[in-house]
């Protein structure tokens, strides 16, 4: 039996207060087979995907009055979380693609975009959102296969209170025990660790049992000092084709939960180890 065009089910929600160019590129991406709806504010992007089976791929311009782009795509994130977002930009901001990602988004891409590039994004987000639902459908070897690409960038600038910011980010079995600090480039610079924040904290509190919980309340007790004055400078990396086994082995003996992934030179995501459990748990030695 052939096998359908993936791009048919792909449903996609297009958030632009720009009218013209939002109806524009809808018809570009229907023509190319996505399920496309338009709405025209951030206000408008929560009532649709309250009211609907989750989207895949939400485009969101981050430009928005009332209600902008960050702050829908926080609102999305928190109502259909298993929907990837991409963030366009018309203004070249490097700023705000970044704290897009921070927030959670798949990519950003530039105003105007090329829409074979979209199209590319959007075909890469459905995936990851695919594989996130169904792992187990898909035998995996490699660290590339299962490495996470949407990471927390830190900067060595950073103040140590972002570092605080991303930690409580998320929650459960997805919060992060280790913090990567990459340049502007994408190289590995350090990382920072829960127990580095409660150290400095410690030294304006000496007299005071202070635990991660007492932080999490009192962010003022961290220093006011940047990342790179604290980060750990060595760090130990996992290469895109090593296996996962190897790479297990290697978190247990060491005790890590996760590890940067890097190939050229260049951090390209992270892998976790309870992730490479659900492949290789019972090849472990």
């Amino acid at each position: 039996m052939e096998e359908p065009d993936v791009k048919q089910s792909i449903r996609v929600l297009l958030v632009d207060d720009e009218k013209r160019f939002a109806l524009n590129l809808a018809r570009l991406l229907q023509a190319r087979g996505f399920e496309t709806t338009v709405v025209f504010n951030g206000v408008e992007a929560c009532a649709a995907v309250a009211a609907s089976e989750p989207y895949d791929v939400v485009v969101l311009d981050v430009n928005m009055p009332e209600m902008n782009g960050i702050d829908t795509l926080k609102a999305v994130r928190r109502t259909a979380p298993e929907s990837e977002v991409i963030i366009l930009t018309g203004h070249a901001s490097l700023e705000s693609g970044i704290e897009a990602i921070r927030e959670g988004a798949f990519d950003y891409l530039m105003k105007p975009c090329d829409i074979d590039d979209l199209t590319t994004r959007i075909q890469a987000a459905h995936d990851v959102e695919v594989i996130k639902r169904r792992p187990v459908l898909w035998p995996r070897n490699r660290v590339e296969e299962i490495a996470i690409h949407v990471i927390p960038r830190l900067n060595p600038l950073d103040p140590l209170e972002a570092a605080l910011t991303e930690f409580t980010r998320e929650s459960g079995e997805n919060a992060p025990d280790t913090l990567f600090v990459l340049d502007a480039e994408g190289r590995l610079k350090g990382c920072v660790t829960k127990r580095d924040l409660i150290n400095e904290a410690r030294q304006s509190q000496p007299f005071f049992a202070l635990a991660w919980s007492d932080l999490l309340h009192k962010p003022h007790w961290l220093p006011a000092r940047p990342i790179k004055a604290i980060m750990q400078t060595e760090v130990q990396t996992a290469h895109p084709q090593a296996r996962l086994t190897d790479v297990a082995n290697r978190m247990i003996t060491q005790n890590f939960r996760t590890m940067p992934v890097v190939e050229a030179g260049k951090v390209i995501g992270i892998v976790r180890l309870q992730d490479i459990f659900q492949y290789v748990d019972h090849q472990l030695v």
